[in-house]
């Protein structure tokens, strides 16, 4: 019986411990999915088409450029620099179609007969060495028109590809450059000091394209591509992330991240932190676009910022993913304190102090997902201030305008900003009583627009009735002194001497 009872005892309590332990990976599982981790973002669309439309408008404008009319030529090249940037999928698409079609080497031959007969003629030498001016040197365009032979193939052939080049560069994004690149691809070494000198007028414009030409199949453009880089002074990745403008600096991300320069990872892994919304986002697609061959940065990344390594089994999405958690968590960590901050300073009744924090907050993060809970504290800033501080309470109401616009109160929010622009305009000597009634409308209960409103309908009492009186009472007086001197002026004496004889 003992023996009995005991192996009873131990199976129930293997049963026990067994029921305890089962639920515990399903709720380690719940709290991980609970756990919501960013998604990886896409790269964006490259490959637009153009439309019919697009290319006809260019057609059209070509065949003014390549004409027999000198003035539709001139129109057609001042028509260069008003292009819209949407045409560029059309530009690319007509080169490409020029470069199957041209004889190539027909266009060799006619711009270097071009260039030798114009070699001779007087022309303004910018200062500085040669190797230091390399978009000095004369226009192949305006050489060409200005020895126009429309009725020759060739020269039609060539101006369209120089006048697409020129299209491009005023073009100047990365899609265009590319586009760019793809003259001298396309056309050989005879357009390739062309296509030099328009990418160094571009300068850092063209160095996302640029660092995808390097890793281009054929080794003369690789080569090329990057002795172009290393004369722009971006050749390095510490040198091209230096770029001050940010939609050029996350192309260059991208551009990275499309030809999986491992020597670019760890610096582009270092932006998926970003303060700048847009260079976060490039950098993020670019890390997606490195894949697999940047698991080991984002590992090195994520024990840099965590403290400990990432699990082994992860992949490196996961890890790309448990990172990006990790650094919106941080950068976002400030932004919370601030926010706590500032409602202890409103629960505290000091106003000023939770309108610094609250503004702190919206500075770092302009769509902060509890902003609405902000919107009270700048009504009661405002409502105390409207009167010593009319600049400040306009402010602090057109954060709670934008951050309560589904909010009962947006009304009354509207309604005494209405009240104040109407009191600012009021101080500089215009009186607008529509924006006082428009305030009424939205918020019958704004007594400081319907005081106002009351104040500008009531008769002002002018001592206008005295005025009158005082003006008749002159006129008068202008009228008895000006018959008096009628009357009684003095005669001349040969006029009296008359008189009588008369």
């Amino acid at each position: 019986m003992r023996v009995r009872s005991f192996v009873v005892r131990v199976a129930a309590s293997i049963a026990t411990l067994s029921a305890l332990a089962a639920p515990l990976p399903a709720r380690a599982a719940d709290a991980t999915a609970a756990r919501e981790l960013p998604e990886l973002p896409r790269a964006p669309d490259e490959l637009k088409q153009a439309s019919l439309a697009e290319l006809t408008e260019l057609d059209e404008l070509l065949g003014r450029i390549s004409g027999e009319d000198e003035a539709a030529r001139d129109d057609g090249v001042r028509a260069i620099l008003e292009l819209s940037p949407r045409m560029v999928p059309a530009l690319r698409k007509r080169l490409d179609d020029l470069s199957g079609s041209a004889d190539k080497n027909a266009l060799k031959v006619l711009l270097f007969d071009t260039r030798r007969a114009a070699k001779d003629e007087p022309k303004e030498e910018a200062p500085g060495a040669a190797e230091e001016k390399p978009s000095a040197g004369p226009d192949y365009l305006t050489l060409l028109l200005a020895r126009a032979k429309p009725k020759l193939s060739a020269w039609r052939d060539l101006v369209k590809v120089l006048a697409l080049s020129r299209m491009l560069e005023h073009a100047g994004t990365t899609p265009a450059v590319r586009g760019l690149v793809d003259v001298y691809v396309r056309f050989g070494d005879f357009l390739r000091i062309d296509t030099q000198k328009a990418l160094a007028r571009l300068g850092d414009r063209a160095v996302p394209a640029l660092i995808e030409a390097r890793r281009h199949p054929a080794e003369k453009i690789a080569h090329w591509a990057g002795r172009q880089l290393d004369m722009l002074g971006r050749a390095a990745p510490s040198q091209a992330v230096q770029i001050a403008d940010p939609e050029i600096l996350s192309d260059v991300l991208r551009a990275y991240g499309r030809t999986h320069d491992l020597d670019a990872a760890r610096i582009v892994v270092s932006f998926a932190g970003s303060e700048r919304g847009q260079l976060r986002t490039a950098a993020r697609q670019a890390i997606g676009m490195f894949g697999e061959a940047g698991h080991w940065q984002l590992r090195d990344a994520y024990e840099d910022v965590m403290g400990k390594r990432a699990a082994r089994d992860w992949t490196w999405e996961r890890t790309a993913r448990e990172l990006f958690g990790e650094l919106d968590r941080l950068r976002r960590a400030e932004v919370y304190d601030r926010f706590e901050a500032g409602q202890k300073a409103e629960a505290a009744g000091d106003l000023d102090a939770m309108r610094r924090e609250y503004d702190a907050v919206l500075e770092r993060a302009p769509f902060f997902e509890r902003g609405d809970e902000m919107v009270g504290g700048y009504w009661e800033y405002a409502k105390r201030n409207a009167a010593k501080h009319p600049d400040d309470a306009v402010l602090a109401l057109r954060h709670a305008d934008r951050l309560g616009r589904s909010s009962p109160a947006h009304d009354r929010i509207q309604s005494l900003l209405l009240t104040l622009e109407a009191e600012r305009l009021r101080r500089t000597h215009v009186v607008d009583r529509s924006l006082y009634r428009k305030a009424l409308e939205l918020d019958a209960s704004n007594a400081r627009a319907r005081e106002a409103l009351d104040a500008l309908s009531r008769p002002v009492a002018t001592g206008d009735r005295k005025l009158r009186y005082y003006a008749a009472a002159g006129v008068f007086l202008a009228g008895l002194l000006g018959a008096a001197f009628v009357l009684f002026r003095p005669r001349p004496r040969d006029e009296a001497k008359a008189t009588p004889s008369a």
